[in-house]
């Protein structure tokens, strides 16, 4: 099975877009048990999450305009991305909770799977 620096390495195209293809052709949606990739429900959920909870501090659709869902972990944190910058969202959705990495989502999952991304909020992965 690929990995995800396997993938990264692959391909000069960082955007998440093309991730989300790769991983859906390669049929990789369940490289991990940890994340649940982009899928029209979980993308759906967590919009109308920030619906709900709409507040001050709390992201905004208009906030995430540039940003692709990615995908929900299994303790209900957001992955959302740019070509060039990677952001998870607390299940809270507050953006002072959040934390944005200045990397390609290609390299942020190369990061996790290398138990290299110092994260408050995602998991180390066995």
């Amino acid at each position: 099975m690929e990995t995800f620096k396997q993938l990264a390495l692959m391909t000069t195209n960082t955007s998440p877009a093309h991730f989300l293809t790769l991983i859906k052709e390669k049929n990789l949606q369940e490289m991990t048990d940890y994340f649940i990739f982009n899928n029209d429900k979980n993308s759906q959920q967590f919009y109308q999450a920030l619906d709900f909870l709409a507040d001050d501090g709390i992201w905004t659709k208009e906030d995430l305009t540039d940003y692709t869902f990615i995908a929900q972990t299994i303790d209900n944190d957001y992955i959302v991305a740019t070509d060039e910058q990677t952001l998870v969202i607390p299940y809270s959705c507050y953006q002072s909770d959040s934390e944005s990495f200045d990397v390609s989502v290609f390299t942020f999952f190369s990061l996790v799977e290398d138990n290299e991304l110092h994260s408050k909020i995602i998991a180390k992965i066995d």
